[in-house]
């Protein structure tokens, strides 16, 4: 048996083994630093998806007061039409008997 040619093998594969440790670690490394940017990119579009929901209940807030507004207005412009027809009819029944 040839002890160097046994230690020589040995420190190959020690060197290759080790060659493959680095490039792992190099592989793990890339995958962290995606991972990390794919969690920046999620983290970003929450923060603007959480604005836009923000923005939306404003609007909607907004909207319904105006709805609000409107539905108290066309309650007054009803009752004033109802009024005004009203008194048409009898404005018209009244000359009617007059007549």
């Amino acid at each position: 048996m040839d002890v160097e040619r046994t230690i020589e093998f040995i420190l190959q594969q020690q060197a290759k083994a080790e060659a493959r440790q680095a490039q792992a670690e190099a592989r793990q490394a890339q995958a962290e630093a995606k991972a990390e940017r794919q969690m920046a990119a999620i983290r970003k579009l929450i923060q603007t998806g959480m604005r836009m929901i923000v923005k939306n209940e404003e609007l909607v807030k907004a909207t319904q007061a105006e709805l609000r507004e409107l539905t108290a207005a066309q309650r007054v412009t009803e009752t004033k039409l109802q009024g005004l027809i009203e008194a048409l009819r009898r404005g018209r029944n009244g000359s009617h008997r007059k007549n």
